[in-house]
């Protein structure tokens, strides 16, 4: 069941790691339009935990082919997509080279442009699209090795994806996890996306959804694996962990919070 496999605690690193692998699966670094983190020091941080990362910026995959390029840190090549109806998906990949002609084929020269921001926290909260739909996203995705993941499905609107995955079922086959651990969300919609992801019968990814450092490592998937291969096949295989908690809310994420529940705002 995959619940035997959740565990909405803290993760003990230290004894994890006598027989694990862990990877913090979802860490945006400064080439995501709304963070400035230094690629080193997530780098840094990731090895001091004894963990690894999957670099997964906004419609970049710059910060995760030049991870890929160290030994210190086991590393997944990644990228979040946004598709032009704003819903997102997270591509995991077995190797940078398909990561890298994934990118420069499809999304480096294909990016929406985006109006500047007027505050803070727009900026936050703005979304950077790609000029294709979720079908053609997954479409290209299939002609490479690596594992597709829905991201915070229970997120706030208009970002929320779990109703645009469920009224379009062929696409949803099509997709092989679902991030049922983001600790950037409140405990409850955590707990929606895992049991969205086991109606379905799907994998579980998590991630912390780090844009801070001291958010990277709140979550982890954790697998018996020593390579970035045999790590996607484990949660293909239904066979992996994840662990870790909600990273109390900022300022700014509160904001927003108040903003969306005064307004009655209309989302596939």
């Amino acid at each position: 069941m995959i619940h035997n496999r959740i565990l909405f605690q803290e993760p003990g690193l230290a004894e994890l790691r006598k027989e694990y692998a862990m990877i913090d699966m979802h860490v945006h670094s400064k080439y995501s339009h709304d963070t400035r983190t230094p690629l080193k020091s997530i780098l840094n941080k990731a090895e001091k935990q004894g963990i690894g990362v999957a670099i997964t910026d906004h419609v970049r995959a710059e910060g995760a082919l030049e991870a890929c390029k160290q030994r210190r840190v086991m590393i997944i090549p990644g990228i979040e997509v946004n598709s032009k109806e704003n819903k997102e998906l997270l591509l995991y990949f077995y190797s940078a080279k398909d990561l890298e002609e994934f990118y420069e084929k499809y999304v480096k020269n294909n990016r929406l442009p985006i109006r500047e921001p007027r505050t803070s926290l727009t900026r936050m909260m703005r979304s950077v699209r790609v000029n294709m739909g979720m079908s053609d996203i997954i479409e290209k995705a299939d002609k490479y090795s690596c594992l597709k993941s829905i991201p915070h499905p229970y997120t706030y609107p208009p970002r929320r994806s779990h109703r645009f995955f469920a009224r379009r079922k062929q696409l949803l086959r099509k997709v092989d996890a679902v991030e049922v651990m983001n600790a950037s969300l409140l405990p409850r919609m955590n707990r929606l996306a895992l049991r969205w992801a086991s109606k379905f019968r799907k994998c579980v990814t998590g991630g912390s959804d780090a844009h801070l450092i001291r958010e990277v490592g709140h979550v982890v998937v954790a697998c018996k694996a020593q390579t970035t291969e045999e790590f996607l096949d484990c949660i293909k295989k239904k066979k992996n962990l994840v662990i870790g908690s909600e990273v109390r809310f900022s300022k700014a994420a509160r904001e927003f919070i108040k903003t969306v529940r005064t307004k009655k705002e209309k989302y596939a």
